[in-house]
């Protein structure tokens, strides 16, 4: 079998991305299907993956880990250094291949990683609210579409940083009394600052949500100075998340070694795609680091992520936006993604186990 091309089809969705659908077609007349949406620049990904398909085609799809490793490190783009745009091509190639030897072996992704051929893989997801009324109304709406765990970035509806005033902070903690009085002990809260705060100020917060036992505080601060991380997690019961804006286990190896994280965040996306995923969390794993995916992408994106959450040891959670974000998702596919027990479920077929309605999917498509 070889590669015969590579296409890229761009859909729009109902939350301001366009997901970028990866194609790849081979001479036995079997295709793969990836994703490498990187929001509000899917056309230079788009044109990234038609750049790049001269390095792929005639290959043998098989050879997924030599493939990636061409791409990255001798792409026309630069050598090892292309940039979140750069690795969100390769993964979108990368996913279509092993979604392609999935199909091929008959098997699914998760189980050719080493996991089981079924799983369900315990996913979050997202509500707001300025006011405190309108915040605990979403959250609640969020919970009973069957979530057990929500985020939201409460802590910046007070400060976008980099500092913060001790009214904010009283604020964030009205806001937080309020949250986990409505929705009981038992339901996972996240916050997420979006990197914004530095770190003395990262730290203060941090400290303040430690008596709401937070599942963890995501990126609370820039993700170019991991030691700015490992001084907010010593000082902190809150266990620290961060970065889906890595694009390499080099760079996550750094926030390893600094001692940064608690819970690791690779986006399937921009870290490459599975190949390059499933060794960030070995690495993980060396440092007791477990995995919470960043995952704000289509079917395809969601569903690689899970096969690799279902495949590895080390996994916490997955991001997942609700259905009612994007009421139409499921309408597209053959096969709908299911959500039971706030988890979402691989089922036993081939490869990633996407497949979408053409003609459903036609009113979507971005000309």
């Amino acid at each position: 079998m070889k590669i015969t091309d590579v296409t890229v089809q761009l859909v729009q969705s109902d939350c301001g991305r366009k997901w970028t659908n990866v194609r790849i077609h081979t001479d036995e007349g079997l295709t793969g299907i990836g994703e490498g949406t990187y929001s509000h620049k899917e056309f230079v990904v788009a044109k990234m993956v038609e750049d790049l398909k001269t390095h792929v085609i005639g290959k043998d799809p098989f050879d997924i880990e030599g493939i990636y490793r061409d791409l990255y490190a001798g792409g026309q783009t630069g050598y090892r250094t292309g940039g979140i745009m750069f690795t969100s091509a390769i993964s979108g190639i990368d996913q279509a291949l092993w979604d392609l030897k999935g199909k091929t072996l008959n098997a699914p992704v998760c189980a050719l990683l080493g996991g089981p051929r079924t799983a369900k893989v315990p996913v979050y997801s997202h509500f707001g609210g300025r006011d405190i009324s309108a915040m605990v109304d979403n959250a609640q709406r969020v919970l009973s579409e069957g979530f057990n765990a929500i985020k939201s970035g409460i802590s910046i509806y007070e400060s976008h940083g980099p500092k913060i005033t001790r009214e904010q902070l009283r604020n964030i903690q009205t806001r937080y009394d309020a949250l986990r009085k409505a929705v009981g002990d038992d339901v996972e809260i996240m916050d997420d600052p979006h990197a914004l705060f530095d770190p003395p100020t990262a730290l203060q917060i941090a400290r303040l949500l430690e008596p709401y036992r937070l599942l963890f505080f995501e990126e609370p601060t820039i993700p170019e100075d991991p030691e700015g991380y490992a001084r907010v997690r010593q000082g902190t019961a809150t266990p620290i998340a961060g970065s889906e804006r890595l694009t390499s286990k080099y760079r996550f190896n750094d926030f390893f070694r600094a001692g940064a994280l608690d819970v690791a965040q690779p986006d399937i996306v921009y870290i490459g795609g599975i190949t390059e995923m499933k060794k960030v969390c070995a690495l993980a794993e060396t440092y007791q680091v477990v995995i919470a995916p960043h995952n704000t992408k289509g079917p395809v994106g969601i569903m690689a992520a899970a096969h690799v959450m279902a495949a590895i040891p080390n996994p916490l959670i997955q991001e997942f936006i609700s259905p009612a974000r994007i009421p139409w998702r499921n309408n597209v596919l053959k096969h709908p993604l299911v959500i039971q027990d706030s988890c979402l479920v691989i089922s036993d077929r081939p490869g990633l186990g996407i497949e979408f309605d053409e003609e459903a999917l036609k009113p979507h498509l971005v000309a």
